[in-house]
């Protein structure tokens, strides 16, 4: 079967970027509410690194709404994790928030930290997993590019989704469902000085894409953002263009039973 060729030109997107749909989004909107009783994550056991801010922190808000039973967060501060907790149970008070702190390019304290989540939540199995941490490298061209802060990309975008996805795996339910929020990045023409994220971005995308050939029973999904403003772009000279609230709803809509 021929693969379909998507005609972009049609679809002018925001200006910058162009779309495939003829409706561009940069907001929530009714479709996707997490509100919506269908679109229920009631009873499932929510895991995502990065949860202490950004995306991952709207992420977890997202599941709250839809009636998330447990929702466990990492990162690597705590009083963001602790802050992040706060507001996802204000959205939804009866859901259990565990937040955990760990350096996820380590791999014995990612085993340590999953393990011990697992244990808060009762040594029940994760229905979803949201591997959302990472940082914006220093900016800058290839040729010249310090080797430290290449090797520091390497470590917190790369390696560490790569411990994340190894240590989480003995702990998914047989269908599990498993985000990779990546980036638009990995598809555009390139942006200048972003050559090291787009880099380990697409790198990410590829080994989930392998994680789900290799694991069938697994529904795994790569999301791959336009420009939002959180704190790892914050001091750059990109624009923000999306609300994060809009990109955090994927995985909870992408999840629910009329999905698919």
């Amino acid at each position: 079967m021929p693969i379909k060729q998507f005609d972009t030109e049609a679809y002018p997107g925001n200006g910058q970027f162009k779309s495939i749909t003829a409706t561009w989004h940069n907001e929530p909107y009714p479709r996707i509410s997490p509100a919506r009783p269908e679109l229920t994550a009631n009873g499932k056991v929510i895991f995502i690194t990065g949860g202490g801010s950004g995306i991952g922190k709207a992420t977890a808000i997202a599941f709250a709404e839809a009636g998330a039973k447990i929702i466990a967060i990492f990162g690597r501060r705590v009083e963001k994790l602790e802050s992040a907790a706060r507001e996802i149970q204000k959205a939804n008070s009866i859901v259990t928030v565990i937040r955990v702190s760990v350096d996820l390019s380590q791999r014995t304290a990612v085993d340590k930290a999953f393990e011990n989540a697992a244990q808060q939540a009762g040594g029940a199995a994760v229905d979803i997993f949201i591997s959302n941490a990472g940082i914006l490298q220093e900016l800058g061209t290839v040729s010249g590019y310090k080797e430290e802060h290449f090797r520091k990309g390497l470590e917190s975008n790369m390696l560490s989704t790569f411990n994340a996805v190894q240590s989480i795996l003995p702990h998914l339910t047989p269908k599990a469902k498993v985000f990779d929020v990546s980036s638009g990045i990995c598809h555009i023409s390139p942006l200048p000085g972003a050559w090291a994220y787009a880099a380990t971005k697409a790198a990410n995308t590829k080994l989930f894409q392998y994680l789900q050939a290799e694991n069938p029973e697994l529904h795994v999904v790569s999301i791959q953002p336009g420009v939002i403003l959180t704190e790892i772009n914050a001091n750059t000279y990109f624009e923000n263009q999306d609300d994060s609230k809009y990109t955090s709803t994927c995985p909870s809509h992408n999840t629910a039973p009329d999905f698919y």
